[in-house]
């Protein structure tokens, strides 16, 4: 362990009296100390100099700290807006992409997506039941409150879901599916890795079965979205509906699916103010060239075209500009624009409204500083982009795209970079070796994307009176998530402390129990490492071989791992073992048997209760795998009742091999093994006092 040293360990009287006590060898002259000298008036001054300089060399700095974290590979979060979804009714008109709503209170969202003009209508939603027991209207049951479980509906399974529509969407089916999971262990956040807890099978009617572009909601085990391919060949039913058909061929062994809503009207709107736009374009070199920009905010904006060269980016002056209903359009001569893929056309749209906050004169010093005026808000330095007059290595000065960083430090004098301060609302650019200078002129510095936010403060309840500011139409919505404010130092400190704690290698048995426990996408109940113990070697011991037994949370009786759960937990137990250690997830095992309790208890006492007493006791757990039980455990947790008086008797009977009685009359099973209650009796004696 590093012992730190303290630099600031002398204070003023210290270091002046260390000093005098020093001067008759260095100047026998000298031999007035008092305060009136002036020679005592140097010393005093550089005394208090020196404790200032050592008060400095012995803290550190944010920056300093900051840097030290990013050592360790923490890097501290940026801000992020929240976000909602939006119910928008069938009637509602198509609005563009960053289309602005408000509430009551000023708090400002915009569209995330397009809410097009031709979009999926969802009328019914029902439920075939196999065997040919007819299909069943659920429609209403799917309103936020009720529980359905569509593929075991009526205690069925092999049940289908389907879900008809009146029109269909132009491109893509986006569905909003509300997931109820169950109470108790919760599922670990997936990975990319992560397969699907069950297999799910998405037909649509005439053009047959799809698969999912994106599925957000893991297999119907989260609430999210699920977004389907509309091929042309998805046609109409007889009945006039876009039928749509969910069937489940594989249930998984963890919960069953529980839904409580699903719409097709759900759109997403993000808690950001957008001042302005940064629209980037690949184009062909050509005479006339032609780009649509389809938003709100580029359809209200002004806007500032730069067209990247061979050379570098220039500003445009002459185009064609054309208002449209859901944007804008622009023309140019774009016959000298670099060729390639990468982007060479850049139009930046910005809101008249905030123009003089957008555009800003520079005189060309070192760090100078421009204020965006942000009125209190946060300004999402992820998306924050300049466009200023640089000059280039020919030695022409050109427009050049900025952007913004943490630590101008790491960069060289000719890196186009820049701080943001959100504090004092400001930007600051380099001072020429670290970091470039901006050329100076009017109109030197141009904010070609700024987006603001609350961050934190737009975590909005449901139903807050959203409406869309063109029209006041009022839509409802769901809470706001995800919005926060920059990590600060001390929330990075404390995450790396967390992640130093839970380390990713393992070395002891409780290590490889708590990595199979935090396997991405699964969730699981229990797990027990056992080392030297492999499964097709049971009669002697494996050297190098750690097997861990995991038990699935799922809603059945007895629970046991499939084979794609098994391979998840393989996977997450490769990655986080020792060298030389060979691992591999089992599943638990079932040793059934049988209990018998006789009690004396009061009149009002239940047989019902004892029996839920003893059930819930010996209900499958993570804590149980490997675990016998003795008489007295069992007689605790019986004499704890209301109403029992005494236990006079208990008995276990196993019922197979994988389980045995010891002479005291505990059951005792193997370590990969579950004690499995089949059967309980219970005798009462009720005292009759």
């Amino acid at each position: 362990m590093l012992i730190s040293r303290d630099l600031d360990d002398q204070r003023f009287a210290d270091i002046v009296r260390e000093a005098e006590g020093r001067l008759p060898w260095l100047c026998p002259s000298w031999t007035d100390y008092n305060a009136h000298d002036p020679g005592i008036t140097i010393l005093e001054l550089m005394a208090w100099f020196k404790e200032t300089l050592q008060y400095e060399i012995n803290r550190i700095g944010p920056e300093t700290e900051r840097k030290l974290l990013e050592l360790t590979g923490t890097r501290l979060r940026r801000e992020r807006a929240a976000l909602c979804e939006l119910d928008i009714p069938p009637q509602s008109p198509p609005r563009p992409v960053l289309s602005a709503l408000e509430t009551p209170e000023g708090v400002v969202f915009e569209l995330a997506e397009e809410i097009p003009k031709n979009r999926p209508v969802l009328e019914r939603v029902r439920i075939r039941q196999p065997k040919g027991k007819g299909i069943t209207d659920v429609t209403e049951m799917l309103s936020g409150a009720s529980l359905l479980q569509p593929f075991e509906f009526g205690g069925q399974q092999g049940s289908e879901l389907l879900i008809d529509f009146s029109a269909k969407p132009e491109k893509t089916l986006r569905l909003w599916f509300e997931v109820r999971e169950p109470d108790g262990v919760r599922r670990n956040p997936p990975d990319e890795n992560t397969e699907m807890p069950r297999t799910l099978v998405w037909e649509l009617s005439g053009a047959g079965e799809v698969t999912p572009l994106a599925d957000d909601t893991l297999a119907l085990s989260r609430t999210g979205y699920v977004t389907l391919p509309a091929p042309e060949a998805w046609q109409a039913g007889g009945d006039g509906y876009y039928r749509l058909t969910l069937r489940q061929t594989e249930a998984g062994c963890e919960e069953k699916v529980r839904l409580t809503d699903i719409a097709a009207d759900k759109y997403l709107a993000v808690q950001t103010e957008s001042r302005a736009r940064a629209y980037r374009f690949s184009v062909k070199p050509k005479k006339s060239c032609r780009v649509e920009l389809r938003s709100a905010q580029a359809k209200r904006g002004e806007a500032a075209v730069f067209l990247r060269t061979a050379s570098g980016w220039r500003q445009v002056g002459d185009y064609r500009l054309q208002r449209e209903a859901d944007g804008l359009s622009i023309t140019l001569d774009a016959s000298d624009a670099a060729a390639g893929e990468e982007e060479n056309l850049l139009v930046a749209c910005l809101d008249p409204i905030y123009l003089k906050d957008l555009l800003f004169d520079a005189v060309g010093r070192p760090g100078e500083t421009f204020r965006l005026n942000l009125g209190g808000k946060s300004v999402l330095t992820e998306n924050l982009t300049l466009i200023c007059q640089t000059l280039c290595e020919d030695g022409i000065v050109r427009p050049a795209l900025w952007r913004c960083v943490d630590d101008l430090t790491l960069y060289g004098p000719r890196d186009c970079v820049f701080l943001c301060d959100q504090a004092r609302e400001t930007v600051t650019v380099g001072d020429g070796a670290h970091g470039a200078l901006i050329a100076p002129g009017e109109g030197a510095v141009l904010v070609a994307e700024e987006r603001i936010s609350l961050c934190g403060g737009g975590n909005i309840p449901a139903n807050a009176s959203l409406s869309f500011t063109e029209d006041g139409e009022t839509v409802g919505n769901s809470a706001a998530f995800g919005g926060c404010a920059a990590e600060s130092l001390a929330e990075g400190r404390g995450r790396l402390l967390r992640r130093l704690e839970d380390t990713r290698k393992c070395v002891s048995a409780k290590d490889y129990e708590r990595q199979a426990m935090h396997t991405p996408g699964l969730r699981v109940a229990g797990a027990r490492a056992l080392p030297g113990y492999n499964v097709r070697q049971k009669h002697q011991k494996a050297q190098a071989w750690v097997s861990v037994a995991v038990l699935p949370a799922g809603d059945v009786e007895m629970p046991v791992p499939d084979a794609r759960f098994l391979a998840a937990v393989s996977r997450q137990l490769e990655r986080c073992r020792s060298v030389c250690i060979r691992t591999e997830a089992i599943p638990v095992r079932y040793a059934g048997f049988t209990a018998s309790v006789s009690l004396r208890c009061e009149q009002s006492f239940q047989k019902e209760t004892a029996e839920a007493a003893i059930r819930s006791f010996f209900a499958p757990g993570g804590g149980r795998i490997g675990a016998g039980v003795g008489r007295d455990e069992l007689a605790a947790v019986l004499q704890k009742l209301p109403g029992v008086l005494q236990v006079e008797r208990v008995e276990f009977r196993g019922m197979d091999q994988n389980s045995y009685q010891t002479a005291a009359g505990e059951l005792t099973v193997m370590p990969d093994t579950i004690l499995h209650l089949r059967s309980a009796a219970v005798t009462l004696a009720k005292d009759r006092r």
